[in-house]
């Protein structure tokens, strides 16, 4: 009978005590940084100590994390309590109403603390309701090997400009460095059509030569890429390949495997996210790179190099939220919690990325590479914060990436054919925009601007570097030949096999 009301005593007490025991707060996160989960929980163990409250981090791959938060956000499972967005999803969800207005807790957020063009990603663009809180910004400075710089005597004055920049390229590439491992030193090299990141690389030589993806009037927001100015950043970039100053076997890469040519060596320059910056004064054991050859190498941090309109570096980063249909309050204290200075300082410094916090960057600008990025970010700029940008990036990839497949195969490389691709995708752009196309430049009109702008480019080359378009013709007919008898073979094959089966 004892043991009986033991048992029952017990089960009682535990009953009673899970009841007690408050749900965990939980957290969705993408992987920010070599260890995510442990990352953020070790900063969370702070906030269940002050609070009592446990909580739970998720993390989502960034292949899988729009899926898994269009669901839960929509009610098809259910969603946390906190969740981390990327700074241009915020205006999408907004504008389902499936993220929480914040404006009545701004007294405790405190807009004023943060840099303001983070905190201009945290609303749909000519809205006042706030619906997201920066927590980190990814600017993508150019990245340089210090040992090469120094061994070709460039300087950092020397690659401000972008002719000074293409110069310093010109100069590495020319002294055909070998490395201890057979590896050929190149000055630059960036991914092409087969990476994620197609729209942030070709962002800064557009902003930085005064164009933009998308401009409003007073029909609203429309395409803006035949314009003058945008052509002119678009021909900045793509000279880089056009000028032999990049291998068109990059293009085959993406951007972790560029990213790692620059941490083995093999490059002077890259333009990535500055979390390489921290990764070289972390230990390999660790998840850093201070005992790869570019921790060994060091880094140094320069601005994107000025075009026509001066320097302007993509941002992005990630923003909190917290899901509509939330009803605990305790999130607004996990969010809170997490923007706070003390927090924002230990968990960027930790992945290596920027915090938005102007208090927090006063400290990190002590720094002379991060003092680079803090500056940086007084010119920088974001994308355009409307809800269609996600479908946007989609169709600004997909033209970029048919830009890079004339660039790989050289006999598609037409200026007409440039004008179409630019004519079409401006006009599917304007349909999601719900734009009243107008008539776009004529192809004659095209050409004309695509020549002033390209002439400059063409001027300032090297006179080891081939014309425009003579270069991926004079490649393609070294390749012809090769081409041409493979395709006899197969041919040939091809038939006897077929005859053969009959």
């Amino acid at each position: 009978m004892n043991k009986m009301k033991l048992s029952v005593f017990a089960a009682l007490f535990a009953t009673a005590t899970a009841m007690a025991a408050p749900k965990p707060l939980t957290v969705w996160i993408m992987p920010n940084g070599a260890s995510p989960q442990e990352t953020l929980e070790k900063r969370l163990e702070l906030f269940t100590k002050k609070t009592g409250i446990p909580t739970k981090v998720q993390v989502l791959d960034w292949g899988e994390a729009w899926n898994r938060i269009t669901y839960a956000l929509s009610n098809q499972q259910e969603a946390p309590d906190v969740l981390q967005l990327g700074t241009t999803w915020i205006p999408y969800f907004a504008s389902r109403n499936e993220i929480k207005p914040l404006n009545e807790h701004l007294s405790e957020i405190q807009p004023a603390r943060f840099v303001p063009v983070s905190w201009n990603t945290t609303h749909i663009d000519s809205d006042s309701i706030i619906y997201s809180v920066p927590w980190f910004i990814d600017i993508r400075p150019v990245l340089a090997n210090k040992r090469i710089l120094k061994k070709y005597g460039i300087t950092r004055e020397s690659v401000r400009s972008y002719d000074g920049f293409r110069d310093a390229i010109r100069k590495v590439n020319e002294a055909n460095e070998i490395l201890e491992d057979g590896a050929y030193v190149r000055g630059y090299a960036f991914p092409g059509r087969n990476d994620w990141n197609i729209p942030h690389n070709f962002a800064p030589w557009i902003w930085s030569n005064g164009g933009s993806f998308i401009q409003k009037d007073s029909a609203g927001w429309h395409a803006n890429i035949l314009s003058k100015e945008t052509l002119r950043g678009i021909a900045s970039y793509l000279h880089f390949v056009m000028d032999s100053l990049v291998m068109p076997e990059a293009l085959q890469s993406n951007t972790a495997q560029i990213a790692q040519q620059f941490n083995n060596g093999e490059l002077a320059f890259i333009v990535s996210t500055s979390e390489i910056v921290m990764q070289t004064r972390i230990h390999g054991n660790l998840g850093g790179l201070s005992n790869a050859r570019i921790g060994r190498d060091s880094v140094l941090v320069l601005p994107i190099p000025q075009g026509s309109n001066g320097s302007v570096s993509f941002i992005g980063g990630s923003n909190l939220a917290i899901p509509s249909n939330n009803t605990r309050k305790e999130a607004l204290d996990l969010l809170l919690f997490l923007i706070n200075d003390e927090n924002l300082d230990a968990y960027t410094k930790q992945i290596g990325l920027l915090p938005p916090s102007k208090k927090v960057l006063q400290k990190w600008a002590k720094d002379e590479d991060y003092k680079t990025l803090t500056i940086a970010l007084e010119t920088g700029r974001t994308y355009v914060p409307v809800p269609e940008w996600g479908d946007l990036e989609q169709l600004f990839g997909s033209m970029f990436s048919t830009i890079w497949e004339q660039m790989e195969i050289p006999s598609l490389y037409s200026e007409d054919k440039l004008y179409e691709i630019f004519k079409q995708y401006s006009i599917e752009i304007d349909k999601k925009l719900n734009y009243p196309t107008n008539s776009f430049m004529t192809l004659a009109e095209f050409k004309d601007s695509w020549n002033q702008v390209n002439a400059p480019l063409e001027d300032k080359s090297s006179d080891s570097a081939k014309d425009t378009t003579t270069s991926v013709a004079d490649a393609n007919l070294k390749k012809a030949p090769f081409v041409f008898v493979a395709m006899l073979v197969l041919g040939f094959l091809f038939a006897f096999f077929r005859k053969k089966k009959k």
